[in-house]
């Protein structure tokens, strides 16, 4: 095999190793991705809305590239029932997960922002702050939560 052949086999097999590399790195699902059991604790509230109560139920969520989606399958109830999907993003070791919507006909506004830190291969904890804001007032609540797969 002459120079030229040569240069020209090293630069397809160059080529081939990308493509695999770039094929196994897009397939990676981070471990944050699954199907979560969750529970919640120390409920608080600002304004005249009540601070909730414990749940458990379960969430489910999903990664395309670089970024999430989560449901929460069951356990809570949103209204409207679209603040139940969140999307996010992984920001160093957290995942921030947020949504928001219209919520009556006066213009209100409900934010979500659930953000979790994985703390094992099975197990990650975070907090959820909600908001609603509607003509200057703002009433706001939350609570911590842990997962387990």
């Amino acid at each position: 095999m002459n120079t030229t052949g040569k240069k020209e086999l090293f630069f397809a097999a160059a080529i081939v190793t990308l493509f695999v590399f770039l094929v196994i790195s897009a397939s990676a699902t981070d471990k944050i991705v699954g199907q979560w059991n969750y529970s919640t604790s120390n409920h608080w509230a600002k304004g005249p809305v009540p601070s909730g109560s414990s749940s458990k139920g379960i969430i489910v969520i999903t990664q395309t590239g670089s970024q999430y989606k989560m449901e929460i399958k069951s356990g809570m109830v949103f209204s409207p029932p679209s603040l139940k999907y969140f999307t996010g993003i992984k920001k160093g070791q957290e995942y921030i997960f947020t949504n928001s919507a219209k919520v009556d006909n006066e213009g209100g506004l409900a934010k979500n922002t659930c953000t979790l830190k994985m703390t094992s291969g099975n197990t990650s904890k975070g907090k959820s702050f909600s908001s609603y804001t509607n003509s200057g007032i703002t009433f706001s609540w939350g609570f911590d939560m842990a997962l387990k797969k």
